[in-house]
């Protein structure tokens, strides 16, 4: 066997997995399962005498990301089937113990006939590639290749397979018996509902059980609710991989789930799984999407939840495509370089970049080297009885990413820069709303230019605003004054509806000179950082900051005065309801 090739596996979910997020909850989940999957994978490569180029395994419980480089070829067909059975197997085990749970403990809703649906869910839920080359780059192009020719399964209502499938069937005890066209769909409906009710009720059992937890009678019942909808609300309707991502965060299955993963997977990873639900329990972990414990039956509950916005971030390294090229170009040093990037990126995701997040009072969904997910949020709940509780603003966190972030991220000492979305949220925005928004503030700021950040305001009704903004000139919201001068808590409102008024009237079309004269008037400060010099600057090739703009003017997808005008109005309107 030549020991100097390579081959390239990654895994991918067949009808969108982390993007099929409804709670905070299902983001750890999914990313975790995703870390979890990978690491079978790599373990079982190690057995059999391969070498893990990257990812560099540390001990994470998300945040592993999903190609996988190692060195030796998979030249049978025997160990690239090993490869993908030990992924499936690993998923298997998980989903396995997830439905006999529900199984031995949800009684009194009839006959389980969804045994097939699991099954099926259990073997098509992951697309697996693979691809390999007597180089890197080599094994890269073949897993592309292969990725274009894909052929996977996805699963319709009934379990069936299929080519393609648009319907996640609910996941439920009758789901796999009769005829869809011929249900009852109104006591399908009760049905579901009534499975959700138990299920959501025997979690919040589980739960109190599990932690041990001492409670007076009279209070059990609404904790046992309370604790339940934490991990399952009983309005929900959930798929089986949904459902799979909600329970591996609940202590009583995943004691169950590490019980049989033991001979699968090396001790650490149970350990993480363990570390992943103790960080996840309802009495310490409070679900961003509620944010309190909700009460549908009281108004005054309801108009207080409108108070908490919530700041949603996610980031990713720029031009990863360029490096990965630079160090090709020596295939002798590119499987020591890939390892030592991958090592020193995934540490600083768990190091550096964690701990500065849990200061700064939020939470990482995932931090799997050059990407990461993450919110920022205050709960009444954590202030000091001695404090009175002040709501968190979207301008503490934009003046974070300001201030702190710049210094955290060269923290890895690579050479890359990174590109962030930024939402400011509302409270009752749905989760996969926001994640959408999310995945779009991080492209903003991408095709903006890169090295920056997208500052994007997100309303309860679906509308939204944003500015783009490098990181260098992002520290411009705070040298805001008003018309009297004042630096301290400004007024906002000047400079909203100066840019209001003159913007009805057309007054910024085709020139910049309202727009600079209004930004001298408002930010005196920074008056040099608007100069022309400053708009176009390729920091790639120039190895400076990057420009307001970006980074060519020929690369532009609308002429500069244009650009110029809607980077300014952009920032009145963020900035007002940011900092207002």
């Amino acid at each position: 066997m030549n020991t100097n090739c390579y081959t390239v596996i990654t895994f991918a979910p067949v009808q969108g997995f982390i993007e099929k997020s409804r709670k905070l909850r299902d983001l750890y989940g999914s990313s975790f399962l995703i870390s979890y999957l990978a690491e079978a994978i790599c373990k079982e490569a190690e057995k059999h005498g391969y070498k893990v180029i990257s990812p560099a395994l540390i001990k994470v419980t998300q945040g592993t990301p999903n190609q996988i480089i190692l060195k030796r070829q998979f030249d049978k067909e025997f160990d690239k089937e090993l490869a993908r059975e030990s992924m499936h197997k690993a998923w298997r085990t998980v989903s396995e113990t997830c439905r006999q749970w529900i199984e031995d403990n949800v009684k009194d809703c009839g006959k389980y006939y969804w045994h097939r649906n699991w099954q099926s869910w259990g073997n098509y839920t992951w697309e697996f590639f693979w691809g390999s080359g007597d180089t890197i780059s080599k094994a890269r192009e073949a897993i592309n290749e292969a990725k274009r020719s894909r052929d996977w399964i996805g699963i319709n209502w009934t379990g069936e397979s299929s080519t393609l499938s648009g319907a996640d069937g609910v996941a439920w005890p009758g789901m796999g018996i009769g005829n869809p066209q011929k249900t009852n769909r109104h006591k399908q409906k009760q049905e579901i509902a009534d499975f959700y009710q138990r299920l959501s009720y025997k979690l919040g059992e589980a739960f109190i059980e599990t932690a041990k937890l001492t409670i007076a009678e009279d209070k059990l019942a609404a904790l046992m609710k309370e604790y339940g909808e934490a991990f399952v609300d009983p309005d929900e309707e959930l798929s089986i991989p949904e459902l799979v991502k909600r329970l591996i965060t609940h202590q009583a299955i995943a004691n169950k789930i590490v019980s049989n993963l033991k001979e699968q997977i090396d001790p650490n990873s149970p350990h993480r799984l363990n570390i992943l639900t103790k960080e996840l329990k309802p009495d310490s972990f409070s679900d961003i999407s509620r944010l309190k414990h909700k009460d549908k039956d009281t108004k005054s509950q309801e108009s207080h939840e409108e108070k908490y916005w919530t700041g949603w971030f996610q980031g990713d390294g720029d031009r990863m495509g360029d490096l990965l090229k630079r160090l090709s170009q020596n295939p002798k040093t590119e499987p020591d370089e890939l390892n030592k990037f991958s090592q020193a990126m995934m540490k600083w995701g768990e190091d550096k970049f964690k701990p500065a997040i849990v200061e700064a009072e939020g939470r990482t969904v995932y931090a799997g080297g050059d990407d990461f997910m993450g919110i920022f949020y205050r709960l009444p709940e954590k202030t000091l009885p001695n404090q009175e509780f002040t709501p968190l603003t979207g301008k503490e966190c934009v003046n974070w990413f300001a201030s702190k972030f710049p210094s955290i991220w060269r923290q890895h000492h690579q050479p890359i820069t990174v590109s962030v979305g930024f939402v400011w949220t509302a409270p009752n925005v749905p989760q996969r709303d926001v994640l959408q928004h999310c995945r779009l503030a991080e492209k903003s700021a991408k095709d903006s230019g890169k090295d920056r950040m997208a500052i994007r305001i997100l309303f309860n009704g679906g509308t939204h605003i944003e500015w783009v903004c490098p990181w260098w000139c992002l520290p411009v919201l705070e040298h805001y004054q008003d018309r009297e001068g004042t630096k301290i808590k400004p007024n906002w409102t000047h400079i909203y509806n100066d840019v209001a008024t003159l913007e009805s009237r057309q007054a910024f079309k085709d020139n910049t000179q309202i727009a600079e004269a209004l930004f001298k008037i408002y930010f005196p400060d920074c008056e040099e950082w608007i100069h022309k010099l400053n708009w176009w600057v390729n920091c790639y090739k120039d190895g400076e900051r990057t420009g307001l703009l970006g980074h060519e003017a020929k690369d532009a997808r609308k002429e500069e005065i244009e650009l110029f005008n809607e980077w300014f109005i952009n920032l009145a309107k963020v900035g007002f309801h940011l900092c207002r």
